[in-house]
């Protein structure tokens, strides 16, 4: 659809300027200048279409009055487009043959064979030119008495030297020679390509027809100066009426109409002051650009930030109910200065209705809600804590500590590490039989010797990630596998595969099967509800059904909604990081973490605490530095947003979160990405691999471990093995 788009461009590009040709140009007698524009406008009708600018229009619209609990506006009309980058709305084909989707294979296979036919032709005629003999001013003569005859292709001249006389032949290699020295022939190479990309657009060979004409003029013009115009026009004459087969590659001599050249030979040369119409042309290309590649986004005028004075607040008050949400949550309705405040506790934390409790606020989540699609309702806010005190001022948070393993296990059952290559044991041949890794702790070998590999990209003391199965526990904390699923180097520029063993756990795409099947998207379940309206970066997973999309602005039932980065599931579903939610009635919502479901039809937008910002210092590489960061209160690991591209391995008793793949999380102001992230839970720490955390362009911490105590709110950089 975006190739048919473009084309559709391309051709009302063409249908313009040559509209704008033959109004105001065709007549002129410039014809060096007619050429140009005719090049450069047909070149500008294929480059103008693949801009792309965004321009964002600020909207005024009064705000109608808020309530706490909920207000209900006239909902958008419902947008049925496809989530693809385009703004083509896709209607669904009511017969069984889908027209949209052969479009396609009906333009390629006639865009090949007409290309495949103008090589053909050019084959014939080079194959003719390997006879030329050489002439004066670079020209060469091909003697041909049938075909195609006197006429050019580049410095190559077809002449008929038995019915030419020798006058004749010395005006036709005058004119001829002007195309060989003015290029005409790389034109005619250039409307040959044109026109088996636009061949279903009548207009790209009259283009042609009058790119050939111009070329005509400006030889006839420059030849019946040097004989003369009435002896140049009675040769014309006399050879048209022997006019043989020509080929669309040649400039021939006589080529018809004839009738006009005569006519523009004897013509009155255009006054100079008719140059100026050429900049006529500028409004034209203003309207293309303006039409085809600046997209206007109308952005409601925000007022007033949306922080919620509650988050990172204390609040003392009294439970007043609790509501089962779900066996992994609960909902408390908190009585506290005054007002009831629903918030989501954690499944461990045991209390009654009526216990005296002081919570600490980390982050609110709203609802909202489209009804019958007509209509829009903001829910009673929900909010997450951070910790929990009884009356006695005891912490209600308590965990077991967390205890080290040589390998975590993936979704898949596949298992999973990262340590660093010891040892590589290799054969007489320089294949490896074994490949040994050790973190310090544990030591994990792999006989690779089935692979028949040299394993040149791997060296002693490499950082590398391997997947695994198979594993034995030969010795204390040393285990052996023969079934090596994947090996990476750390940073991911060399990989080891298992051709074997790596179909049977992962996509081609990297993503984990489920039960050894790989994942099959449902029906689009987003066709009818998003937008896609601009974006910086685009990556596709099809076999996955996601699309993820960086710096992007969707159309959301209407609803426009930006974010810093954009997640979007075919079978249903949208998450965003840092977004921002602009609602029909001119209300704003900007959220770290937005998600919407496509079966309830809503959007949920979470907001966690920040602290203020204040200037530090620039960047912190290597290890060894210690410092503090600027967190809000009781920060805890559980409600931190995060995102990993190739895998995320929970741990279902202890609940921490191991990320792996350009591994990302946001701790409030502060971002943190590497190859491996690990949530403690447990001791409240956020462990980075080979990466980095910084704060916008003030603060930047580089190394291969980055380790931050979310309770000290402090940070630590080690090297990997000390």
């Amino acid at each position: 659809m975006d190739m048919l788009m473009y084309l559709l461009k391309v051709s009302a590009g063409l249908v313009l300027f040559f509209a704008f040709y033959i109004l105001f140009l065709r007549k002129l007698t410039f014809f060096r200048f007619n050429r140009m524009y005719l090049l450069l406008t047909l070149l500008l009708s294929f480059l103008i279409p693949t801009f792309n600018f965004t321009v964002e229009r600020t909207v005024i619209v009064e705000q109608p009055a808020f309530q706490q609990d909920e207000f209900i506006v006239p909902a958008a009309q419902e947008i049925a487009v496809a989530p693809v980058d385009s703004n083509v709305q896709l209607i669904p084909a009511q017969s069984s043959f889908n027209w949209l989707t052969a479009l396609p294979y009906i333009y390629f296979t006639l865009a090949i064979f007409t290309l495949s036919l103008a090589l053909w032709r050019l084959t014939e005629l080079i194959r003719y030119t390997k006879h030329g003999i050489k002439l004066a001013n670079g020209l060469r003569l091909v003697a041909k008495d049938n075909g195609f005859t006197n006429c050019s292709f580049f410095n190559y001249v077809f002449v008929d030297q038995i019915n030419l006389k020798p006058a004749e032949l010395e005006v036709l290699l005058t004119h001829e020679s002007v195309h060989a020295n003015r290029l005409h022939s790389l034109d005619k190479l250039l409307m040959m390509l044109a026109k088996s990309v636009l061949w279903f657009n009548p207009v790209v060979y009259l283009w042609e027809r009058s790119m050939e004409q111009v070329h005509e003029y400006e030889a006839d013009e420059l030849t019946s100066s040097t004989f003369g115009t009435h002896s140049y026009a009675s040769l014309l004459l006399h050879l048209a009426v022997e006019n043989k087969a020509q080929s669309a590659l040649v400039h021939n001599f006589v080529k018809s109409p004839i009738k006009d050249r005569i006519k523009m030979l004897f013509n009155l040369k255009s006054n100079n002051m008719k140059k100026v119409i050429y900049l006529l042309v500028l409004p034209v290309v203003l309207v293309l650009v303006l039409g085809f590649t600046v997209n206007v986004v109308e952005i409601p005028a925000v007022s007033k930030d949306n922080n919620d004075p509650v988050i990172g607040q204390k609040l003392e008050g009294v439970v007043d109910s609790i509501t089962v949400k779900s066996k992994f949550a609960e909902l408390i309705h908190f009585k506290a200065n005054g007002q009831t405040f629903i918030i989501e506790k954690f499944p461990f934390i045991k209390v009654n209705r009526g216990d005296k409790l002081i919570i600490v606020i980390n982050g609110k989540r709203n609802t909202i809600k489209f009804k019958d699609d007509k209509n829009l309702i903001f829910e009673t806010p929900m909010y997450t804590m951070s910790q929990a005190y009884n009356a006695k001022g005891d912490s209600l948070i308590m965990r077991p500590k967390v205890e080290k393993h040589a390998f975590l296990y993936e979704g898949n059952k596949a298992r999973y590490a990262i340590s660093k290559i010891s040892k590589i044991e290799k054969n007489s041949s320089g294949y490896v039989n074994k490949i040994y890794l050790n973190d310090g702790t544990f030591t994990l070998i792999f006989n690779i010797s089935e692979l028949k590999t040299k394993a040149a990209n791997f060296k002693i003391g490499d950082e590398a990630e391997v997947k695994f199965i198979g594993e034995k526990l030969i010795s204390n904390h040393t285990y052996l596998s023969s079934k090596l699923i994947a090996m990476y180097s750390v940073p991911k520029n060399h990989e080891l595969i298992n051709k074997n063993l790596y179909s049977r756990f992962y996509s081609s795409e990297g993503f984990q099967k489920e039960n050894g099947k790989d994942f099959e998207p449902k029906i689009d379940q987003l066709a009818s509800k998003v937008r896609i309206v601009s974006f910086a970066k685009k990556k596709l997973f099809p076999k996955r059904g996601i699309t993820d999309l960086e710096d992007a602005v969707i159309m959301v039932n209407g609803v426009k909604m930006e974010a810093k980065s954009i997640r979007l599931f075919k079978e249903g579903g949208i998450s965003a990081t840092d977004a921002a939610v602009y609602l029909p009635d001119g209300n704003t919502k900007k959220y770290r973490l937005l998600m919407y479901n496509t079966s309830q039809n809503t959007f949920s937008g979470y907001e966690y605490a920040v602290a203020k910002e204040r200037k530090l210092e620039s960047a912190i590489c290597g290890p060894g530095h210690e410092g503090k960061l600027e967190l809000s209160p009781e920060i805890l690991t559980y409600k931190i947003p995060y995102y990993a591209l190739d895998s995320v391995k929970v741990n279902k008793i202890l609940n921490n979160v191991l990320l792996s793949g350009k591994a990302k999380i946001k701790l409030e102001k502060y971002d943190m990405q590497g190859k491996v992230i690990f949530l403690d839970h447990t001791n409240n720490l956020v462990t980075v691999y080979y990466g980095t955390l910084k704060e916008a362009d003030k603060f930047k911490i580089d190394a291969e471990v980055i380790e931050v105590d979310l309770a000290n709110k402090t940070y630590k950089t080690k090297n990997y093995l000390k």
